[in-house]
């Protein structure tokens, strides 16, 4: 410690006894389940790992980010039991990964093995240096790349909705995005409208230049995007997370 403290403190600084220790156990669990009934959990309470990373706090805001406007649509009586197990369905898996990766990345910088320390040490290098590696590097942790493909309420990748549109002001807020393209004809242009005005703040109608129909989550989210001759199935979709009251 007095060598460390003598090549990086401030001058002045010195350690002259030792008064408390304890061993570190690098470990990681996750619960089965993130709802019980009316209990919800995130972030440390729901998964531990190496702090390999850093990926401790980008998982629980991450957790919260997901959980929270479907919490806020069920407190005011919209969000339906489907919209609340979907917590679950949509973050075990990233939680899973996180701790794999974390995992690997602890056995990979903590080997004991000089012959894992060489390879690693001429590996890494070169591998940061590549362009593609940095991206991907920097999305899984950062956990801007995280989808939700496969979630019980998703239609199609999952990805986030990135666009320029949503910076700014008070962003998306508490409600979903319609956004329907310029080729929509008039049918689907009144259904759309109709349907928008009928639930009221939930739902934001916005035409947009491109083709198709797309629906965003108010977490940022994907939730459908298709053809604009599917807008049917998109307001279904929407109907499908809140309670029945919204048709």
């Amino acid at each position: 410690m007095r060598k460390v403290i003598a090549q990086r403190a401030p001058a002045g600084f010195e350690a002259l006894s030792l008064r408390w220790s304890s061993y570190f156990h690098i470990h990681h669990r996750h619960v089965a389940r993130l709802r019980v009934g009316k209990i919800f959990i995130a972030g440390d309470a729901a998964h531990i790992h190496s702090p390999f990373g850093g990926q401790g706090m980008n998982t629980g805001l991450q957790d919260v980010w997901n959980l929270v406007w479907k919490l806020d649509l069920t407190v005011r009586g919209r969000g339906s039991e489907q919209l609340l197990d979907s917590y679950t369905a949509e973050r075990y898996p990233v939680i899973k990964r996180v701790i794999e990766t974390t995992h690997r990345l602890t056995q990979a910088m903590g080997t004991g093995s000089k012959l894992a320390q060489a390879a690693r040490d001429a590996v890494i290098p070169a591998l940061s240096r590549l362009n593609t590696f940095q991206r991907r590097f920097v999305q899984n942790l950062s956990e801007l790349g995280i989808s939700y493909a496969g979630s019980p309420i998703i239609e199609g990748p999952g990805n986030r909705f990135w666009d320029d549109s949503l910076r700014g002001g008070k962003g998306i807020e508490s409600r979903f995005l319609l956004l329907v393209g310029a080729d929509a004809d008039q049918a689907a242009t009144e259904a759309a409208s109709q349907f928008s005005e009928s639930l009221g703040s939930l739902v934001e109608l916005r035409g947009v230049g491109q083709s198709g129909v797309t629906l965003v989550r108010p977490d940022g989210y994907v939730a459908y995007r298709g053809a604009t001759r599917d807008i049917g199935a998109v307001l279904e979709s929407i109907r499908s997370l809140l309670k029945r009251q919204a048709n």
